[in-house]
This record gives C-alpha cells, structure tokens and sequence, in this order.
C-alpha cells in the first residue's frame, strides 16, 4: 500500500508517496459564496449515541409542550437543553415563540444532530410528520443562523414575552459547534396556536435572506425548498377551509341572532383567508424560482460534462495543529492546484495513513470528554469518518498494515496492547502482553518486536500476538 505524505498549510508536497483517486467531480463540494456553511465537529467520539437517542432529547421536551399548547411552560430550565414555550396576549399584533437553548453541558455537535433535536421536538409537540419536521428543522436553523446575533431583528417580530428570554450574545446559531454549547437560543417562531393555525411559522423561517442562503449552495437546496412549498400548499389549504366553516358558522349565527358570535366567526374567515391567499402567493413564488434555479442547475451540469472527466485528483495530509502534530486530508486538481475538497476532520495522528476501497484508514482525535482516539475510516470523496473503532488507541500509537490486517496499540484502562484490524476497523486479534503505548511496531518473519510497558523488548508471534520471548534485563533508558 502507498503512504499519504504531510501536505503543508500554504504550499503542497508531492511526492513518489502521493497518490491519485478518482473522484466524481459532482460529488465533491467547493468553496461556497454568502451560504450558511455549519462547521461540525468531524473526530472520533468518546460517547457514540444513536440517531433515534439524540431525536428523543427533542421529543422528551415536545412531549411536555403538547399537553398544553396555548399556555407557556418552561422545559427542563436546568438540563443541558432548555425549551421555553413562550405564549403571550394575542391581542398584541407580533409573534409567539419556542426557544431552544443549548446550555453549557450540551454535547450536541453537528448540524445534523441538532436539527435532529429539533425534528424530535416539532413531531411530539405539534404532531408534524418526521418528513415535514426535517425539512421545518433545516429552515429553522438555517434561519437562526443567518439571524445570529441580530436581536433588532426579533425586536420587531415578536412579542414582548419572547424577547425577555433573547440575549445579544446567545440568540440564533453560530455556524461553528465550538460556539453552541451555553451560546445558543434557537427561536422557533409560531403561528396562532388558539386559532389552530399552523404551529411553526413558516413565512417567517422562509423569508429572502434565508432563501438566499439556501441557494447559493451547488444544488441550491432545491429539494428541500420544494418539501417546504408543499407544507405551505397544505397550510393554505388548512387556512382555506377554516375560512370556509367560519364563513358558514357566521351566516348561521347572523341568522339566530347571535351577532357578537357572527361578527367573530367573520372576523376568523377573514384572518384564515388571509392565511390562505398568503401561502398561496409565497408557494407560486417559490415555485417559480425553484424552476428557474432547476434550469440553471441543468445548465451548469451540462458545462461540467463538456469538461474532461478522466483527471484524476490528490488527495494528501496537511498540517493542521504543528504544535500537537495532527493533520487533516485536502483534495486538490494536479492541473491547476486548485482546492476541490477540504476536510472537516482535523484530528489525524499519522503522518501515514493507508487508502482502502472504502476509502482511507487513519489513526484520529484527542482524549478529552468530547472526542477519544481511535482508528477511523473516512470516505474518500467527503473526507470525513464513516465508522470509527469501538475500542480506544494509545495517544502514542503508530499504524501498521501488515498483510491485510491493521497493527495499533489499543488503550484498556492504564494498560496498552498490540491489536489488529480488518479493514472495516472490526478487532481481529488482540495481545494479551502489556506494551508501551508509544512503542514502535517492527515487523519480522519471526513476530513482531515491540517495547512492553517496563521498557523491554518482547517479540509477539503472528497472529496470535502471544510473547514469543521476553527480555528480562531492564533496559537502560539511556
């Protein structure tokens, strides 16, 4: 197997160890314009929850709200994640809010987990669909995050309860997870909930500046935007037929007599087609620029087919932390130089790492209580970790292959261990010799010659990873 080679900030290296793969040009993404671009955490972890774990923080604080919608409840105010469901007078003419905060213990740490949380929370307080609640969750953290920091924009919004909970410092998203946890009140704008309007406002989540975010993304969201026409189509159609039965309702009270009743059911229809032709107009508008955007896209592609597809692209390391020797992966054009893909993850170990069919396998991340070090398979077109070990490596580990098995020393407690790994990072065998965790690994036809935890040679046989002998001598560290 060929060796990745260091590529350094600010010039390339390429070398005899440089190698080229070949990479869908489609597939990989480029620098973006005025795009809201989340930066996530992209390392190993050292607690791995579930998708259905993470959507059930979301649906444990929904649950809550939806017992009683039309009143305010404040929702696990000292957890890692807080929920205000703020609802005030309706006679004042702005907008009621969730808030979701992140406080200072709150794990969460890529975009995807969060809208996650917020998909949880929509689909057990309001009872939207898991469909609709993803595409709502996209807008509403895109939303917050082109709003961020921005309280003059709520001010003028919402109601007067609302801004009481919204700091400068904290309201909307950043775009970097490292600025989320204790930083961040996602506000959740909603429609009249007393009049059984649509929960989420989704006019509000919609407006230009967050479209324009969403389109200046390669695929320029199209499909999500499309999700969010059709939500709006059957609100208008919801708000339509509210009309309908508040019209009826006041015809029948004007009959009976009933003229405070009648004026009020009037006052409703008149509301709820507002509501309607609203939605209406938006989905038309909408529609029509998605349609515009899809010949653009169309267009674009059919340029990209006309250029030569056969270049083959490097991918290589660069330094990222000089200071703690970590790395992270880039992709450039051999022809121009040009930067097609940077990596998220920033947390390699190695100078080597080895390219497999499912993409490369590298020693990643640091030992704190966010992230833990592990060997990671990362995909070759996204550069980021589709699977990771479940066992933990010495911070000092090298890596090793060694016919088609993977050689790190593993972490268990105060102990270190030679192991090996099959490319899909299942452990295959594991030594039961205590080793140095920084210990070289020098192969031979008679084993592997390692340095245990005293600082002595021990040959370990292959594949049993046993002591075949040990040096009993201490050896002189000098």
């Amino acid at each position: 197997m060929k060796k990745i080679v260091g590529l350094f900030v600010g010039f390339f290296l390429f070398s005899a160890f440089a190698f080229a793969i070949d990479v869908n040009k489609g597939e990989l993404e480029s620098a973006q314009g005025d795009s809201v671009q989340f930066e996530n955490y992209a390392g190993p972890h050292a607690v791995i929850e579930t998708a259905d774990a993470i959507t059930g923080i979301g649906r444990a604080l929904g649950e809550k709200v939806a017992r009683d919608i039309e009143n305010p409840l404040s929702v696990q105010p000292h957890a890692k994640y807080s929920l205000y469901h703020v609802v005030a007078s309706p006679e004042e003419n702005a907008l009621d809010a969730d808030i979701l905060f992140l406080n200072e213990n709150a794990g969460v740490d890529h975009i995807n987990n969060l809208r996650r949380i917020i998909t949880g929370y929509l689909m057990a307080a309001y009872s939207y669909s898991k469909e609709d609640a993803d595409t709502l969750s996209v807008f509403i953290t895109v939303y917050n995050a082109v709003y961020r920091g921005q309280l003059s924009n709520f001010s003028g919004k919402y109601k007067s309860a609302v801004l009481t909970y919204l700091t400068p410092e904290a309201v909307g998203l950043s775009t970097n997870w490292e600025e989320w946890a204790g930083k961040t009140q996602i506000v959740i704008p909603l429609g009249n909930l007393s009049q059984g309007s649509a929960s989420v406002e989704t006019s509000e989540i919609s407006d230009d500046k967050v479209i324009e975010a969403l389109r200046s993304e390669d695929d320029k969201n199209v499909a999500v935007r499309e999700k969010l026409s059709e939500i709006k189509e059957k609100e208008a159609e919801n708000a339509s037929e509210k009309a309908k039965t508040a019209q009826k309702e006041a015809a029948q009270e004007k009959k009976e007599g009933k003229k405070e009743q009648a004026a009020q059911s009037a006052k409703t229809a008149t509301e709820q087609q507002k509501i309607a032709d609203k939605k209406t107009e938006e989905v038309k508008a909408e529609r029509e620029q998605i349609a515009k955007d899809k010949a653009e896209i169309k267009k674009e592609e059919a340029a990209k087919s006309d250029e030569v597809q056969n270049v083959k692209y490097l991918t290589s390391l660069f330094v990222t932390d000089e200071k703690n020797k970590l790395y992270s992966l880039m992709t450039v054009n051999p022809l121009n130089g040009a930067v097609v893909k940077k990596s998220a993850l920033k947390q390699i170990r190695e100078k080597t790492i080895y390219p497999v069919s499912e993409g490369f396998i590298a020693v990643c991340g640091v030992n704190d209580k966010h992230s833990a070090v592990k060997l990671c398979l990362i995909d070759e077109t996204s550069l980021e970790i589709k699977k990771e070990s479940s066992e933990t490596l010495s911070e000092g580990t090298s890596l090793v292959l060694q016919g088609d098995l993977f050689y790190a020393i593993v972490s268990e407690g105060k102990k270190n261990y030679l192991a090996a790994f099959d490319k899909n990072l299942n452990l295959r065998n594991k030594g039961s010799v205590a080793v140095n965790g920084s210990s070289p690994l020098n192969f031979y036809s008679e084993g592997i010659l390692v340095t245990d935890e005293k600082g002595r040679p021990v040959l370990l046989s292959l594949p049993s990873l046993e002591a075949v002998w040990k040096n009993q001598a201490s050896v002189d560290a000098k």
